[in-house]
């Protein structure tokens, strides 16, 4: 055991250094492997194989690139229109056009950090013509983009049902509601900063105005009915969802929008491949990572560590999320999700809570830390869309870390938001 420490330290140390993910989760598969004395090291590539020959895991790449298509076929741009002609009339109505639009292509895309690219691209120069705050502006699309992994599709929760054997289609689901509150109370917050700092030009509300922003918008609706209602009433599994909108988001892009050239296209499948190129890797060696914990008890001590640290299960599901949302705020989601999910998994279990419940608490505390230094993913793409500095978007993006982290203890407390409409018999 006290090998096995050894290795997590120095794997800590290795994470806190910057060292690459991936080579800090490679190293301690490796490490594992040669102190359970349980697998030969060719074991490590043949549960890599393994790990990436799962139907599931298709829909990674297709929702990838469905929500790179979106934005290089004009989409994106109908989906901020039609936000903006539905709430851009409040003060501070860009700052609420930028949480309506990041939740709408959320529900295509399934990515954060699409979501806060191609949202921040669109909305900041309008922000920056009605004079708000430039940290503030990129605050305020860095935080629309936690929605990215919560509304479903979602990336996130297909790798959470890869690594725990939950239903996908379940997950995705339990993600509505949840994320539609998160978006609420994004949008709250931005609103009293805007009407408190005065940001923005009112204008009257138009009904002409958001009915012809509506049927403008129909394609990104159309994609948005593709995936839910064909996953929701059974049509489609995750995986065939996440096709099917690919090509139809192409054909629209193409001969629809016009806004893709058929030559453009393998540039664009070449950006989602290199998203892919990066996360997928991770999926196969925190596998490895995973099998080797199992076989070393590590999932076992931890539930008992636990679980004897209080009776009471309130406070040992606060513990719980306290630890997602530090976990998220020093790792990525993707190997936060694929390490902690095995572990953290039978913990819900001895508390009572239903594995998709607690997926979707995982999933809602990670992505906080997408806005919370020092990794903080939707700051550094937020910084790099809009020019303002890291530090002065982590300051300003605290009143959303602050009410995001209530709305996850509410989601986490009130299982009926994600069990509403899953059969839990």
């Amino acid at each position: 055991m006290e090998m096995t420490t050894l290795v997590f330290v120095a794997l800590a140390v290795m994470t806190l250094l910057g060292i690459e993910i991936i080579t800090v989760i490679g190293i301690g598969a490796v490490a594992l492997t040669l102190l359970t004395d349980q697998f030969p090291l060719l074991n490590i590539s043949m549960t890599m194989f393994d790990a990436l020959d799962l139907f599931p895991l298709l829909a990674l790449p297709l929702f990838v690139v469905t929500g790179d298509l979106i934005a290089a076929g004009g989409i994106a741009a109908q989906i901020m229109r039609f936000s903006q002609s539905m709430v851009g009339w409040i003060r501070g109505g860009l700052a609420l056009t930028t949480m309506v639009a990041s939740g709408i292509f959320a529900a295509i895309s399934g990515s954060n950090a699409a979501t806060v690219a191609t949202v921040g691209r669109v909305v900041l120069p309008e922000m920056k013509r009605q004079n708000y705050d430039a940290s503030f502006s990129a605050a305020s699309v860095a935080a629309g983009g936690v929605v990215g992994i919560i509304i479903p599709p979602s990336v996130a929760f297909v790798l959470y049902g890869v690594s725990t054997g939950v239903s996908v289609s379940d997950l995705f689901v339990a993600g509505l509601l949840p994320g539609l509150l998160m978006v609420a109370v994004l949008c709250g917050v931005a609103y009293i900063i805007g009407r408190r700092r005065n940001y923005g030009e009112v204008t009257p509300f138009s009904t002409r105005n958001a009915v012809k922003a509506a049927v403008d918008t129909k394609y990104a609706l159309g994609a948005i009915a593709i995936i839910l209602v064909g996953i929701y009433s059974g049509i489609f599994t995750p995986t065939e969802a996440g096709a099917v909108a690919a090509i139809y988001c192409l054909l629209v892009a193409l001969f629809v929008t016009r806004r893709l050239k058929l030559r453009a296209v393998p540039r664009v499948l070449a950006d989602s491949a290199r998203i892919c190129g990066l996360v997928v890797p991770i999926v196969a060696v925190a596998l490895v990572f995973s099998q080797n914990m199992t076989m070393l008890r590590i999932p076992d001590l931890f539930v008992d560590g636990l679980l004897g640290f209080s009776d009471d299960p309130v406070i040992t599901l606060c513990l719980v999320v306290v630890v997602l949302l530090i976990a998220g705020s020093v790792m990525e989601a993707a190997p936060n999700i694929l390490i902690l999910a095995p572990i953290l998994t039978p913990v819900a279990s001895g508390l009572g809570i239903h594995p998709v419940h607690f997926g979707v608490i995982l999933v809602s505390a990670l992505a906080v830390g997408f806005i919370t230094p020092p990794v903080g993913i939707n700051l550094f793409v937020a910084a790099a869309v809009s020019g303002a500095s890291f530090s002065q978007i982590a300051r300003f993006v605290m009143p959303y870390v602050v009410a995001l982290v209530i709305c996850i203890f509410v989601i986490a407390f009130v299982p009926a938001l994600s069990l509403a409409f899953i059969k839990t018999s």
